[in-house]
């Protein structure tokens, strides 16, 4: 009991360093796939595959110690069904996505060894004609998702350990209409902001301080996409989300990306994002949150991508602008065999606090192996300096990934 207590206790750290719910991979552009949409039910990518992407993950990702022949690419693999086995109808989607791990911290004394549950989430989707219906449920512990929790409710301060233990969680959830052939989308629900790049590391700064995380930051609201070959965006109008309260603490705008390919395998795309609170819940004044920036996403050789977003944010209290900051990402993944990567990442940011006069810095030495269909085992090196430590952070991170 003291153990799981323990565990509780130090999860909200683990969370600020862990991976979530998605499989998202950027690198895919080495593959000549941008247009997320054809492998994602959402269509501006992450989250749950479609049919076709499920299959193209057993072609192209999967570890593979020799290329199959041409003849054999073209077959569907069983993997791409539900469960391996299970072929649904078409107008049905059904996955799952499990992603469990282990965070080492050596310089936290108390526990240096946190078990983590990341993900525990089902997906269903619905098609019919043109519309289309998803939502996604699983758990969590409430005080590390709070902003993605549907029932039941919880106050930890009213708990005898000052913590939440399980609830259902629910990121997503949203009905759509698909128009001009597929190429338009408008969907309305609780939806992923669309914004940057969807990387797969979800403590990112750039996505962080952006709160654009596919975990935890998803909002309500209205949002119509486009994709074709060579341009691809997605603008939302944002009306806040209704898994916090109260009302002032929500926040409304808009949040808006564009990405265009100069050839197939290197994209460069802009974000925009302003969003109104009447009170923030960290200083209680009405604030209006800014973040604007480029990305990129280029694959030099057909082993090699590489991905790269800066962000300029701000935060703006009327009549005068508080504070300005930035989160900038470059990453390189290098393919050694295929299903075999090695992953090196620089960040910065900085949150324009008063007496920060140099920015956050931070490394991630990562290793992801693809090992069975639908299976992944990563290994994430981080390295971490803000201006108020006195020394580097270390974490090393072991992650386990499972979808159905």
């Amino acid at each position: 009991m003291r153990f799981v207590r323990s565990s509780l206790k130090f999860l909200a750290v683990a969370v600020l360093l862990s991976g979530s719910s998605a499989f998202a991979y950027p690198w895919m552009v080495k593959h000549n796939y941008g247009a997320c949409g054809t492998c994602h039910v959402d269509p501006s990518g992450g989250g749950q595959l479609t049919s076709y992407g499920r299959a193209q993950a057993d072609v192209l990702v999967q570890w593979k110690l020799h290329k199959p022949p041409v003849d054999k690419e073209q077959e569907v693999p069983r993997s791409a069904n539900f469960l391996w086995f299970l072929e649904l109808p078409d107008v049905v989607n059904l996955s799952g996505n499990f992603r469990d791990g282990v965070l080492v911290r050596p310089a936290t004394t108390a526990m240096p060894v946190i078990p983590l549950i990341m993900a525990t989430d089902l997906y269903a989707t619905i098609n019919v004609d043109r519309f289309v219906f998803h939502a996604a449920g699983g758990f969590g512990f409430r005080n590390e998702v709070a902003k993605a929790i549907v029932a039941p409710g919880c106050n930890p301060v009213t708990t005898s350990t000052g913590q939440c233990g399980p609830s259902f969680v629910s990121r997503e959830f949203w009905a759509g209409a698909k128009f001009a052939d597929e190429a338009v989308m408008v969907r309305a629900g609780r939806l992923n902001l669309p914004f940057g790049l969807r990387n797969y590391e979800h403590t990112s700064w750039v996505r962080a301080l952006t709160l654009t995380d596919i975990n935890v930051d998803q909002q309500v609201g209205v949002a119509v996409s486009y994709n074709s070959e060579t341009l691809r965006g997605e603008v939302m109008g944002i009306a806040g989300n209704f898994q916090t309260g109260p009302d002032a603490y929500r926040e409304r705008g808009y949040s808006a990306f564009a990405e265009y390919a100069i050839k197939p395998n290197a994209y460069v795309g802009l974000s925009s994002l302003i969003a109104a609170s009447k009170a923030d819940p960290a200083t209680l004044a009405a604030t209006t949150r800014h973040a604007h920036g480029l990305f990129a996403r280029v694959a030099p050789t057909e082993n090699f991508a590489l991905l790269a977003e800066a962000d300029l944010l701000a935060w703006v209290s009327l009549p005068s602008t508080d504070r300005l900051g930035f989160a900038a990402w470059l990453q390189g993944d290098y393919e050694i065999m295929q299903g075999l990567h090695v992953i090196g990442t620089l960040e910065g940011s900085s949150q324009g606090n008063a007496g920060e006069t140099v920015p956050s810095l931070g490394g991630w030495l990562s290793a992801s192996w693809y090992l069975l269909p639908h299976c992944e085992l990563r290994l994430d090196n981080i390295l971490r300096k803000s201006p108020s430590a006195s020394a580097v952070d270390y974490s090393l991170l072991v992650m386990f990934h499972f979808f159905l």
